[in-house]
């Protein structure tokens, strides 16, 4: 027996504390791991119910931009300078001077106000915002979801990676149909008429009329599509603000259609507002409470294209008219989507749901 080491007895507490770390963490990581299947679950289930939506709305975009591009290759505006020129007192309302508008450049970007553009992000913004809170609740759907082992705030981050993710689709799309349309469109140019310069005067005086000749030239040499990403790019912020507007509605209210109705309103109220600060000049303050007033897509378009991608970066660098440095409208119209966004959360996580209908 002497040979024999004695061993350490095993305390009993340290035995168990054991055993039960390991079952708590094999615990946690059950529900991590169905949390996880939860949050895929909502990610494929809201995937599933816009695809269409999106789908519809995407092909819209890109078909428009592509013919829009087209239609500008048909139009000779130089034709039509002297027509504007009787209508400059009217300037203020076009979303772009009209002197970039006698260039591809400035026709080719004027899609991105095209009614059907902001139509479609419109739709895509309001339809998923919408649909977070109010439209779980008004199809019964939100108890079942809650349900499972899932919090409030995965919930609307599910939904708002969805939207966002397809919103930025939506506005690629804009931008591959005019890159598109720029590589396979060809204008015709006519000649430029003769004329004499006289010296010291930097005068030009035509002699002649412009020559029968007229010769046909690649759209892409005239234009360059990445001149119009600023402006995808504060379309894309245009339509975020929509989305946590509409979120943020749909967070505090149990039907969808009362949702949709106050977004809309709104607006409409702001249109009404930016078109009434536009049309009288002892109105123009009202420009500063409407959010159109940070959709600039256009002069962000005229400004890369006369200066460089380096004027959007310069905060000493306003716009026209006295308005801010370029850069400000879109960061504004991102901040307050993403505040809209984080009171939505905070509502939602802190509110009474009802009981389905």
């Amino acid at each position: 027996m002497s040979g024999l080491v004695a061993s350490k007895p095993v305390e009993s507490g340290a035995f168990d504390s054991k055993r039960m770390d390991a079952r708590h963490l094999d615990s946690a990581g059950s529900v991590s791991r169905s949390r996880f299947a939860v949050h895929s679950g909502l990610i494929a289930k809201y995937v599933s119910g816009c695809w269409l939506l999106w789908a519809a709305c995407g092909l819209a975009m890109f078909a428009f931009a592509w013919v829009r591009v087209w239609v500008v290759s048909l139009l000779d505006m130089s034709q039509f300078q002297s027509v504007l020129e009787q209508f400059r007192q009217y300037e203020r309302f076009a979303p772009i001077d009209f002197d970039s508008l006698l260039t591809y450049t400035g026709r080719v970007g004027m899609t991105y106000d095209e009614p059907i553009i902001i139509f479609c992000t419109v739709i895509w913004c309001v339809a998923r915002g919408s649909d977070v809170v109010a439209g779980e609740l008004n199809r019964g759907t939100m108890e079942m979801i809650l349900a499972q082992p899932i919090r409030r705030s995965t919930l609307l981050n599910s939904h708002a990676l969805v939207s966002v993710l397809g919103l930025a689709g939506l506005c690629l799309l804009v931008w591959l149909g005019i890159a598109i349309g720029i590589q396979v469109t060809a204008v015709t140019e006519s000649g430029v008429a003769p004329s004499l310069k006289i010296p010291f005067l930097n005068w030009e005086i035509p002699i002649g009329s412009p020559p029968d000749e007229k010769t046909i030239v690649p759209l892409r040499e005239r234009v360059d599509a990445m001149v119009f990403l600023p402006a995808t790019v504060n379309l894309f912020a245009f339509g975020f603000f929509l989305l946590g507007l509409s979120s943020l509605l749909s967070s505090i209210d149990r039907y969808r259609w009362r949702a949709i109705g106050m977004v809309i309103g709104i607006y409409v109220c702001q249109l009404v507002l930016y078109g009434l600060g536009k049309a009288a000049g002892s109105l123009q303050w009202l420009l500063s409470t409407s959010f159109f007033s940070c959709y600039k897509a256009q002069k962000m378009t005229s400004l890369v294209h006369q200066e460089g991608f380096a004027a959007i970066f310069r905060m000493d660098r306003p716009l026209a008219d006295g308005m801010l440095p370029p850069l400000i409208y879109p960061l504004l119209l991102i901040a307050m989507g993403a505040g809209f966004y984080a009171a939505a959360k905070y509502l939602f996580e802190k509110r009474d749901l009802p009981a389905p209908l």
